[in-house]
């Protein structure tokens, strides 16, 4: 009998960058090409969640020289242009800032800060901040007047064209070049979590049924490392097939959960509530079902409950986040309506 299989979870967790990127020599080439020393260009990286999109960049900034100023935003958590400002300040100076200042001098604080050094500004999930102000944003970034290159980099998990998300000028100006990251296939996700499986797990731990599974399941690199992790810390023994179907549901819940780290109580409230909706009923889950369940849990959990217009900007951003799918229908009495899912990959 094999005891722990987990003997160091380092490599299993989300954030581990491995040196060597496994199934994606061609977008690491594209991105050592365009992001070469004193010649920033604006890019837009798109591809579906769990695809290496995040972990590539940061390896490939790792390389960038030294001279250059990194700066790194995650924008579901910085999804205005104040916010967003602010945190840029904060990585350029490592100076703390309040909130007693106007957009036009946060404006003006970042220019001073890159005005005569190379600069790289990584925006990812770009697309929680294009609910908001973005696009304000993005254009003021690519127009600053400086004497140093600055170049932004923009990471999307829901959009394979930028050009539909902003304006017209904003996207003249910026003029970025594309890099699409595809979906693994079964193979090549099998083939990833295999490598950190070996660096993680103890020898002969893992049945190969039990990782072929995983990886056929998901291609969400990021889901299944959750699942495998999950799984080597529920048993005492070999990891089996049976063993990672018995837990795949509550390896999900986990990954859902690191997903909604960054946001509110009332995104993890309305999330329960689609959760338990979709348990409960047969047929068809609808908005105002999820803001009835919302409301209950609310009172529940003595929570106070928000608007349904912003309980409804929430649901987008859950749909973001790929933890929801949302079909809209159109016509009949109610007009546009919109059936809501428990997305489950």
């Amino acid at each position: 009998m094999v005891e722990q299989p987990l003997q160091d979870p380092t490599p299993l967790k989300h954030n581990y960058i491995p040196k060597q990127i496994t199934n994606r020599e061609r977008e690491q080439s594209e991105l050592s090409n365009v992001l070469p020393e004193g010649s920033a260009q604006n890019l837009f990286i798109h591809g579906s969640r769990g695809t290496g999109k995040t972990h590539l960049t940061h390896l490939t900034l790792e390389e960038t020289a030294d001279e250059v100023n990194k700066c790194y935003i995650p924008c579901d958590g910085h999804d205005t242009q104040y916010k967003a400002l602010k945190q840029i300040y904060r990585n350029l100076s490592n100076e703390e800032i309040g909130d007693g200042y106007h957009t036009s001098d946060l404006q003006r604080k970042v220019v001073e800060k890159t005005q005569a050094v190379d600069t790289l500004i990584v925006l990812d999930e770009v697309d929680f901040l294009l609910l908001n102000d973005g696009n304000d944003l993005l254009y003021f970034l690519s127009r600053m007047e400086t004497r140093g290159n600055t170049g932004l980099i923009l990471i999307s998990s829901n959009h394979e064209e930028l050009k539909n998300q902003v304006e017209e000028r904003t996207y003249s100006s910026l003029q970025p070049r594309r890099i699409g990251f595809e979906p693994y296939t079964a193979e090549e996700a099998y083939e990833i979590l295999v490598a950190r499986a070996r660096k993680s797990l103890k020898p002969q731990s893992l049945q190969k049924a039990a990782l072929t599974y995983i990886a056929s399941t998901t291609q969400n690199i990021t889901s299944g490392l959750y699942w495998l992790k999950h799984a080597a810390e529920t048993t005492d023994s070999i990891i089996t097939e049976s063993h990672v179907q018995q837990v795949q549901e509550t390896a999900f819940e986990k990954y859902a959960g690191h997903q909604l780290n960054n946001f509110s109580e009332d995104h993890r409230l309305l999330y329960q509530a689609v959760q338990e909706l979709e348990t409960e009923r047969e047929n068809e889950i609808r908005t105002g079902m999820i803001y009835d369940r919302y409301q209950e849990l609310c009172q529940t959990y003595n929570e106070n409950t928000l608007s349904k217009r912003r309980l409804s900007d929430f649901l987008k951003h859950l749909e973001l986040l790929n933890l929801i799918e949302s079909q809209y229908h159109y016509g009949g009495s109610k007009g546009k309506t919109r059936e809501i899912s428990i997305c489950h990959r």
